[in-house]
């Protein structure tokens, strides 16, 4: 849970704008692909009427659905309808052979609207078709009409000129002949008569029977369901599903690029260093408690602190270390606490412990044990650096003050600057008040003499607070200690980082012996 909570509160922002883009990218995507309804309209033509010659076929029909007798009007019935796209995309006109019928399929955002426009376009093309047949019936019955009465005409005329040859044949005998000859001409007229009398009534049954060959045997209705699969799939709710899952997957990625510090076998493993101590995130912070309460306390964080100790002593002993420095990657992670505490459980332990603030920039030990910080280690070395004077050192007595006490330094007693604690056997030399650069009072030679002096004492242990590796102090008291113990920010230190300090430091001299991880398992 603690994790979940921890991803969600680093990347909270990332998840919070791919829902922002999820949510617009919906509502675009809703405007561009809006979901479409097919409303279909079947125009059936009578199979029977098309054995006549006036009847055409279903493929004839089609192409006439679309003609601009009937697109006009209804584009101006519909102005949103646009004609290029109504007929590319949104108009699907087929032909059925085996039914013999014509689907008109209209496809448009809003299925009322659609089917108002296939029902619209059928009946206009059923009545503009019926019509044309039906012109084209009475036009052919009125030539068949035509001809009929031109036919009868003829036959009266040649009837006539037969009578009157008929009456002059006894007095012409030739006329006989032409009496013949005319009889014949009636009798292909006669002919002609009753094909022309035959075809047009033909027609006339036709027209009585087929007069509505195309009709509609079933009207569009709104369709409930959209056509396509874009259009089922709710865009608006879908897009911030996937814009989150997408957003969840990158922020996955970039957690791991990022190479949070979660726990010290993955760190160990990078670096290839001992984590010597993992101290867990508390509320309220272990700084505000007094160093000597939290020594004696039975909390978890009081439990690391005991196991980091314990853990930096083991080394410590193993390879016979007496200055052990404290450092960190960069301000506010807790080196100086850890330093504190580390020499508080030494002294607790009953060794002789001198914690030294070393931190001229920004010393703070004197706050957690409650000492003044009016004179200290920046005092000592702006004097020396003005006598230079050799040190001579007494080594006896029973208490670490009255060891440090016979410490000299030309007319300098080393004595004078170092403070009892309120933790037996734990004494510090504070930071003071420097004047001078703290690189350079740092990098004198009697800071070195300093800790060979004090390393020379097997009951002693020197803990030094040093600055954060930005500074160069950090590394020349890092290569003057035994040991160097690198304090890392859980919380804000990375994996990378770690890696590259680790040979930076190793590069510079310094003898890095292990790690510290601070602020461990923070939930934010």
């Amino acid at each position: 849970m603690k994790k979940i909570v921890r991803f969600l509160a680093h990347w909270s922002w990332l998840l919070i704008l791919c829902l922002i883009i999820g949510v617009v990218g919906g509502r675009v995507l809703g405007t561009t692909l809006p979901p479409t309804y097919q409303a279909t309209t079947i125009v059936q033509l009578n199979a029977e009427a098309h054995t006549t010659t006036i009847i055409q076929s279903v493929d004839a029909y089609v192409a006439q659905v679309t003609s601009d007798s009937l697109l006009n009007p209804l584009l101006q019935k519909y102005p949103h309808l646009d004609r290029q796209t109504f007929l590319s995309r949104e108009l699907l006109v087929t032909a059925n052979h085996l039914q013999q019928n014509i689907l008109i399929q209209v496809t448009l955002p809003d299925p009322k609207t659609a089917a108002r426009v296939a029902n619209t376009l059928a009946e206009s093309f059923v009545g503009q078709q019926n019509t044309n047949i039906k012109k084209q019936y009475d036009t052919q019955v009125l030539a068949l009409t035509t001809d009929i009465s031109r036919e009868q005409n003829t036959i009266a005329g040649l009837n006539q000129k037969i009578v009157q040859l008929a009456q002059n044949s006894t007095y012409d005998p030739t006329n006989t002949l032409v009496i013949q000859q005319l009889s014949a001409q009636v009798s292909q007229q006669n002919n002609l008569l009753t094909q022309y009398t035959s075809a047009r009534q033909n027609l006339i049954d036709q027209e009585a029977l087929y007069s509505n060959p195309l009709s509609i045997t079933q009207r569009a209705t709104p369709p409930g369901k959209p056509s396509t699969i874009i259009g089922i799939i709710p865009l608006g709710l879908l897009m911030p599903i996937i814009a989150l899952l997408a957003g969840l997957a990158l922020s996955n990625f970039l957690e791991q690029r990022a190479g949070r510090i979660k726990g010290t076998y993955t760190l160990q493993q990078k670096t290839a260093l001992p984590v010597l101590g993992s101290l867990r995130w508390t509320s309220p912070a272990p700084q505000n408690l007094p160093v000597s309460a939290l020594c004696e306390s039975t909390t978890s964080f009081a439990e690391d602190c005991r196991v980091m100790m314990a853990d930096v002593l083991f080394h410590a002993e193993a390879e016979h270390a007496h200055v052990l420095a404290i450092t960190a990657l960069k301000g506010n992670a807790g080196s100086s606490f850890v330093a504190v505490q580390l020499a508080a459980l030494l002294a607790r332990s009953k060794r002789y412990v001198l914690l030294i603030d070393a931190n001229l920039y920004e010393p703070s030990l004197h706050k957690r044990l409650g000492v003044p910080n009016d004179y200290g280690l920046a005092e000592m070395l702006e004097e020396v650096r003005v006598f230079k004077v050799s040190a001579a050192v007494h080594a006896d007595g029973s208490s670490s003050q009255g060891k440090f006490d016979r410490v000299e330094r030309g007319v300098l007693s080393v004595g004078s600057y170092i403070l009892h604690t309120t933790i037996q056997n734990l004494d510090i030399l504070p930071a003071g008040k420097p004047t001078m650069n703290p690189s350079s009072l740092l990098s004198m030679p009697e800071m070195d003499q300093l800790l060979q002096w004090a390393s020379s004492h097997d009951d002693y242990f020197i803990v030094i607070d040093c600055p954060t590796l930005i500074h160069a102090e950090a590394h020349i008291l890092g290569s003057l200690s035994d040991q160097t113990f690198l304090v890392v920010d859980a919380t804000k230190d990375r994996l990378r980082q770690v890696a590259n300090a680790k040979e930076e430091m190793l590069n510079t001299g310094m003898k890095l012996s292990g790690l510290i991880v601070n602020k461990l398992g923070r939930w934010i």
